[in-house]
């Protein structure tokens, strides 16, 4: 399985850690506004500043570009156009993706069965007295001509 670069491991933490730092920004104007609205006339009470909000805000968007870049690749994510370049970058989650679709299909019994032949469990026919044709063992009628079997 083709592993992550080191490189793309640190931009994924530094947009990661972008994210948390805009979370904070955007949050912390709700604890002003809390503040401010407690005791308006303190003299130690300022109004809130929306801006950190907004800084935030953009600081979360950016931090998720980024951390997107990190994960997928420059060529994954849509940065540069270059569809075999984006193959190499998503190969590690693709090749994630087919273990798991793997794993599903493993699970599923009638799956297994049509790929699986059965082993040692013996198939039994019953032919047709009027046409000849091989049928279910558990067939009233004739599959090809419809008599009673």
């Amino acid at each position: 399985m083709a592993k992550l670069s080191n490189e793309r491991k640190v931009t994924y933490y530094i947009g990661m850690g972008l994210i948390v730092l805009g979370f904070i920004l955007f949050i912390s104007v709700f604890f002003q506004v809390a503040s401010f609205t407690n005791d308006p006339f303190s003299p130690t009470s300022t109004e809130p500043s929306f801006s950190s909000a907004i800084f935030g805000f953009v600081l979360m968007i950016i931090g998720g570009i980024v951390s997107s870049i990190g994960a997928r690749g420059a060529a994954g994510s849509g940065v540069i156009l270059d569809p075999d370049k984006a193959r190499e970058d998503l190969k590690p989650f693709n090749e994630a993706k087919g273990q798991m679709l793997n794993d599903v299909i493993g699970n599923i019994d009638a799956v297994n069965n049509i790929t699986k032949p059965t082993e040692g469990k013996e198939i039994i026919k019953v032919k047709c007295r009027s046409c000849g044709a091989l049928n279910d063992e558990d067939a009233k009628f004739c599959k090809s001509c419809g008599e009673s079997l």
